[in-house]
């Protein structure tokens, strides 16, 4: 299989946690999407990243299908669930990790519109306003919920999607946005990211 990645999208770092908590170790073929890469063309029309092209050819594409193609062909109990084992926890699980997406796209979308428009100019507007708040709100729902979402024992708990993507979108944060008075404390978010470092999943992937 080859993945078709970048080192910053928070996306193909959701795909790659999944990818090596099912087994698949994957080192990424990076491409440029801003370059029209073809070989990215050639698996996804939208040129995003990631896309997962399989041993036959097919390619996979967008981070959540190709987690719900893992949970098909790693199922429990030889791998993790990623998405839980009973309807309630299910649910939990998709509500938190829909929390963290939220922020995640207002997010990514913020930064691409900065590369064709000035930073200030499209911040001020009232979209780029509305997308400042939705991350915002999204960390601070997700700060209230870190806490009970961090394990006892992080180096043996393989993380489940809303942890997968919480993590994500505490580092990406950061990483985008550490210098911006806007962004809010997050000890809790912060100190899940922190302590499931420990596993390879999250400690290799971090953006960079």
């Amino acid at each position: 299989m080859k993945l078709l990645a970048n080192t910053t999208s928070p996306f193909v770092r959701i795909t790659r946690m999944s990818l090596i908590e099912k087994g698949f170790d994957i080192e990424p073929t990076i491409v440029d999407p801003w370059a029209d890469d073809p070989r990215l063309r050639a698996a996804n029309a939208a040129t995003r990243v990631p896309a997962l092209v399989l041993d036959d050819g097919t390619p996979l594409t967008e981070s959540l299908l190709i987690v719900q193609w893992l949970e098909v062909v790693r199922p429990v109990p030889d791998w993790p669930r990623l998405i839980g084992n009973t309807p309630q926890e299910t649910a939990g699980i998709l509500s938190r990790a829909g929390i963290a997406l939220g922020a995640i796209d207002a997010s990514v979308h913020t930064i691409i519109t900065r590369k064709v428009t000035a930073p200030v100019l499209f911040d001020e507007t009232p979209v780029g306003l509305r997308r400042r708040r939705t991350m915002v709100e999204g960390m601070e729902r997700l700060e209230a919920l870190a806490k009970a979402m961090t394990p006892a024992d992080p180096a043996s708990t393989p993380p489940t999607l809303d942890q997968i993507c919480a993590i994500t979108l505490s580092d990406y944060q950061h990483f985008r946005y550490g210098d911006q008075a806007w962004l809010p404390k997050t000890p809790a978010l912060d100190a899940l990211a922190s302590a499931m470092r420990v596993r390879p999943s999250v400690g290799t992937t971090l953006p960079r």
